[in-house]
């Protein structure tokens, strides 16, 4: 994943307001191949084994067995709008859908279908983008999440543990 904040606010000795300068950035196929280092290790999805079946294929996505970035395409999937100006505003968040594909914009209780061209505005202040090689996996493609003996607690631990006291302590 892709994060990139746009500085909208400026603070200087005798200057405090809002940039709203318009920013055009991509809603898909943005290509940070030219700023995201690449591969020199020489590990290839091909030839990474590591830990479940050995499997290349299942490994290739797992950042503690293949470090090399053969994408560098990212789409956008979210962005953080402030509305308003310095001294007070309000924020908004356009998502797209994994269900449906269609952009939508949450403000408190409302939920607004929008085009994809009213997500990129002068509003935009943080953009969430997701490599395409990675945009269909899931967590369990980079960590191991099965559950281990002695590790954490579990849910009826955790119940019992909150009607012994009033207030809950976890160390």
């Amino acid at each position: 994943m892709m994060i990139i904040t746009l500085k909208r606010f400026k603070f200087t000795e005798s200057i405090k307001r809002k940039l709203r300068d318009y920013v055009h950035f991509p809603v898909e196929g943005f290509d940070f191949s030219r700023i995201v280092a690449s591969d020199k290790s020489g590990v290839s999805g091909s030839s990474a084994k590591g830990p479940g079946n050995g499997d290349a294929q299942d490994n290739a996505l797992r950042p503690d067995v293949h470090c090399g970035r053969t994408e560098s395409l990212y789409d956008l999937f979210a962005v953080i709008h402030h509305q308003g100006d310095f001294s007070g505003g309000h924020y908004v968040a356009s998502l797209k859908s994994e269900i449906d594909g269609k952009w939508r914009l949450f403000n408190d209780a409302s939920i607004y279908e929008v085009s994809s061209k009213d997500v990129v505005d002068a509003s935009a202040y943080i953009l969430f983008y997701v490599r395409r090689d990675v945009k269909k996996a899931s967590l369990e493609d980079f960590w191991d999440t099965q559950p281990r003996e002695g590790e954490g607690m579990t849910e009826e631990e955790v119940e019992k543990m909150m009607k012994q006291k009033e207030r809950c302590t976890i160390s």
